[in-house]
């Protein structure tokens, strides 16, 4: 909880929040298409930026280019055993025919929708498959790389997926977090992928159930380096400004992306006004940062950033926190929020202190511009506030990644409409009140015994899926000695909070918290070094060891089991190496 003087400073700050330029950004984004590298893309920038000129803040605007998978049209036509064209989609990456269509039987393979964000990822394959060779695959779900990865090993000549509603859903396939380096140069798709809706999907899916069905198909991608607008701002702090919290959100859209993610830039240009305008209550800087390339790049924006500027991060990020999807209709829940474990408590009281409302977070998906993971950067929030559990029921919509839930996400319906401006209202004092504690408090405000205890267990459900196969009883030993000298580190700083940010004691104990990031976070979210960026697929909690759930599938004794015991050796030694150098901080 914050002390009364900074409580006051806190109210000061959130009665500064006005609707009155959020409102003329959604106004005027409401007449664009924000696609990276596109003339309405600079014209946004270019609007945000004159506020930015007006107000005297201090920015750049970075053009880098861009790699990037515009998608533009595609052709479907059944040819047998009738003749029917229907309304398809194509994402990003996907490979372009041109005009010269592609011909092949399609066959139904379910691998099932999505129950939650959390399954978005995803993938669902039967291992026990029958012979797909040169086949086009029909399944559900968004057109995402892991399906796409597995579907392709299988020899598939292309997929289709079938959008959960009326609308088709648009997407990118690839894995290749922002732009490929020569690891992943030759992890792009490598056969082409379509998206139909659910009621012609269906119609689809039941002709392959009576009968052979034969279609051809075009896709038409433009992929190419593509300059594009970023915006960094930069409002220095008062006694460290060398150090900073970066608040960031994505510039580009699908169509007009009222909800993904207008919402979210008029929420943080707001928030550059009033942080600006308040720099002399900023103990530390906040730096914001609007990026372009996220939906036809894969986060291509933040990707650059990272390769940009990894050095400065490293050194003096304290932590970065996402707003993509604030302020949309209906969205009055913070129950399905995503955060570090480290920093539960801390965005519960945030919540709590700036709207009155509970919250809930899970672990942070591997998305979401979430691009500081292999830096070690203490992380949160992604998407906003959502729609309750209820009202999705009531409503009867299902999962989406973004604008709080409604369905209209990455289609051609994300309008006006998705806006709430009294929703936005909340959202933007939940990030004010996050951002301002964060750059004020002066003992960094994460605990990671937290992120010890979540270890513990995440380990400790390897044991038990591994059994007698493998033993990971040095790790367990190690992460709770960890958690042990975290609870005496966090005991002895205790008294360092009236301190000033000077204190050379709390200087130190601030610098082992960033350390402290640098190792868990890592260790936890990442596979690939520092710097690197690992694929855009699902990485669960310590994922060097992970594969331990497989052993049920394997034969004991058999090539495939000697090698995952030779793979899960590797990575506790990982794994017990970062704990005891977190360990090694604490004395």
């Amino acid at each position: 909880m914050t002390t009364l003087i900074n409580a006051e400073v806190e109210k000061a700050l959130l009665d500064e929040v006005s609707l009155e330029i959020p409102k003329a950004v959604l106004e005027r984004f409401s007449s664009l298409v924000r696609e990276s590298g596109s003339e309405d893309e600079r014209t946004a920038a270019d609007f945000l930026a004159s506020y930015l000129e007006q107000w005297g803040v201090r920015y750049t605007i970075h053009q880098p280019e861009l790699y990037l998978s515009v998608p533009k049209k595609a052709y479907l036509q059944v040819t047998s055993p009738i003749e029917k064209e229907f309304r398809v989609k194509t994402p990003s990456f996907s490979i372009a025919t041109g005009d010269q269509a592609l011909q092949g039987e399609i066959v139904y393979i379910p691998t099932g929708y999505a129950k939650g964000i959390n399954d978005i990822f995803g993938s669902e394959i039967d291992a026990n498959l029958v012979n797909l060779e040169g086949k086009i695959v029909l399944t559900e779900g968004y057109p995402m790389p892991a399906k796409v990865q597995e579907f392709t090993v299988l020899g598939v000549k292309a997929i289709m997926f079938i959008s959960p509603g009326k609308n088709i859903h648009e997407g990118i396939c690839t894995p290749i977090w922002g732009a490929p380096d020569l690891d992943s140069i030759n992890d792009e798709p490598k056969i082409p992928v379509l998206a139909i809706n659910k009621q012609d999907g269906e119609e689809l899916k039941a002709l392959t159930e009576k009968e052979k069905v034969e279609i051809e198909f075009k896709t038409y991608l433009e992929k190419d380096w593509m300059t594009c607008p970023i915006i960094d701002i930069f409002i220095e702090g008062t006694e460290e400004p060398e150090k900073y919290v970066l608040l960031h959100g994505h510039l580009d859209s699908w169509h007009k992306g009222i909800g993904d993610n207008a919402t979210g830039n008029a929420a943080l240009i707001e928030m550059a006004r009033i942080f600006y305008k308040n720099r002399h209550q900023l103990k530390r800087s906040v730096r914001i940062a609007i990026w372009t390339g996220h939906s036809t790049g894969r986060y291509g924006g933040s990707t650059w950033f990272v390769d940009e500027f990894g050095l400065d991060l490293e050194k003096n990020c304290i932590a970065q926190v996402n707003c993509d999807s604030p302020g949309c209709a209906d969205a009055t829940s913070y129950e399905y929020m995503m955060w570090m474990s480290e920093v539960d408590e801390f965005c519960k009281d945030v919540i709590t202190d700036a709207v009155g409302q509970p919250s809930k977070g899970t672990r942070p998906l591997h998305a979401g511009d979430y691009s500081f993971n292999n830096i070690g950067i203490t992380s949160f929030f992604m998407l906003s506030s959502s729609i309750p559990e209820e009202k999705l029921i009531e409503k009867g919509y299902y999962p989406v990644g973004g604008c709080g839930a409604n369905i209209e996400w990455h289609t051609e319906e994300d309008l006006m409409h998705v806006a709430d401006l009294t929703v936005l209202e909340k959202d933007i004092k939940v990030y004010l009140t996050g951002v301002f504690r964060a750059v004020n408090a002066t003992v960094h405000p994460f605990n990671f015994v937290k992120t010890a205890d979540k270890m513990e267990a995440t380990i400790q459900s390897y044991q038990n899926k591994a059994g007698s196969h493998f033993d990971f009883s040095q790790s367990l030993h190690e992460v709770r000695a960890l958690r042990d000298d975290l609870v005496a580190f966090y005991e002895r700083i205790e008294g360092f909070k009236g301190l000033s940010i000077h204190n050379p004691q709390v200087k130190n104990a601030n610098k082992v918290i960033v350390k402290l990031a640098r190792i868990l976070v890592t260790i936890n979210f990442t596979r690939k070094g520092k710097f690197r960026h690992d694929p855009a697929l699902n990485i669960p909690p310590l994922p060097d060891i992970a594969p331990a759930t497989s052993f049920s599938q394997l034969s004991e004794g058999s090539h495939e089991y000697k090698v995952l015991k030779t793979h899960l050796t590797r990575g506790q030694n990982r794994v017990i190496w970062a704990l005891q150098q977190a360990r090694e901080l604490l004395v």
